[in-house]
């Protein structure tokens, strides 16, 4: 993976057993600066990947580091660096938010009247009011999310760790949440979002890791990634069942055929490639069906992770 940015973490031929699952198999990649999003089906190995980076599991075969740290040689070290955000409960429930985050803040090292100073000043940005002083017990899911951030962030860490940021939000709470992702993504910190949203992960993310099966499968900066779209066209036609069909068999001699949907007499197609206006038209012609719309298609990440999946799965048939 080309990066231009200094690599914060890196992990090096990562292996990781439990019994006779292999979570991490000879896992290497490299985490840039900025907002990275680490993607995957469930079980594919990114909550292993991200414990192991946090040094609560240790790896049998290689390792990682994060800015240069050790997380199993140096994690006092490495604590004032690294801001967590997990997937599970991990609220103190009969706590308010503010008394939880000061009481993190001086976990991490920060002095009583500092702490309290970056507690007001983090549930200001995630946009608490007076509920910082009721009891957590009492919040909802979206606001117990916000808050799991908040604790993350009190420390001010220049590395960044969320599991599944938006797990159980609503849409509204979900909207919230990625905002405050993309606004800590204009600061020069790493943010390692693992998610299986892919359509949330592009909204906010620099660059991408695909992870699958405890393998690296694909990484690049999410421009590059998404300029395998490129020459991509969609078309809509309008014909006889049988006409569409015909239609649709004979484009690949123009172009490459990536996606058809039929719904009645409507037909939506997905090309790759350079072809002259004429030539589709000329052949709707020629089977007698309309086209109806022939526009640019943008390649989206969901569309490149599947891409990614059937290109590996065909590699190891």
């Amino acid at each position: 993976m080309n990066v231009s940015s200094d690599v914060k973490i890196m992990a090096e031929e990562v292996f990781v057993r439990f019994g006779n699952v292999v979570a991490l198999d000879h896992f290497s990649a490299k985490v840039p600066q900025g907002v990275v999003g680490l993607l995957g089906p469930n079980g594919a190995g990114k909550s292993t990947f991200i414990k192991v980076a946090l040094g609560l599991l240790e790896a049998q075969e290689g390792k990682i580091t994060i800015d240069g740290l050790n997380p199993q040689l140096e994690p006092v070290l490495l604590r004032d660096k690294i801001g967590y955000m997990p997937e599970d409960e991990c609220l103190i429930q009969n706590q308010n938010a503010f008394e939880l985050l000061s009481y993190m803040a001086q976990l991490s090292g920060l002095l009583p009247e500092e702490a309290t100073k970056r507690s007001h000043a983090v549930l200001d940005f995630i946009g608490f009011g007076e509920e910082r002083y009721r009891e957590i017990s009492t919040y909802s899911t979206g606001m117990k999310q916000q808050i799991k951030l908040a604790q993350s962030i009190v420390h001010d860490p220049p590395i960044l760790l969320f599991d599944e940021p938006t797990s159980g939000m609503d849409p509204v709470a979900k909207e919230e949440m990625l905002s405050l992702i993309g606004d800590l993504g204009k600061s020069k910190k790493t943010i390692l979002i693992c998610s299986h949203l892919l359509h949330e992960v592009e909204r906010v993310s620099d660059h991408v890791l695909i992870i699958n099966q405890g393998r690296l499968i694909r990484a690049g900066a999410l421009d590059q990634v998404l300029k395998h779209g490129e020459n991509r066209y969609k078309l809509e036609i309008r014909g006889a069942s049988d006409s569409n069909k015909a239609f649709v068999d004979d484009l690949d001699q123009f172009c490459e055929v990536l996606d058809v949907k039929y719904i009645g007499r409507k037909l939506t197609v997905v090309v790759k490639g350079v072809a002259e206006t004429k030539e589709y038209f000329g052949l709707a012609k020629q089977h007698d069906v309309q086209i109806r719309s022939y526009v640019p298609d943008r390649l989206s990440l969901e569309d490149f992770f599947i891409q990614a999946f059937e290109e590996e799965e065909r590699n190891v048939g």
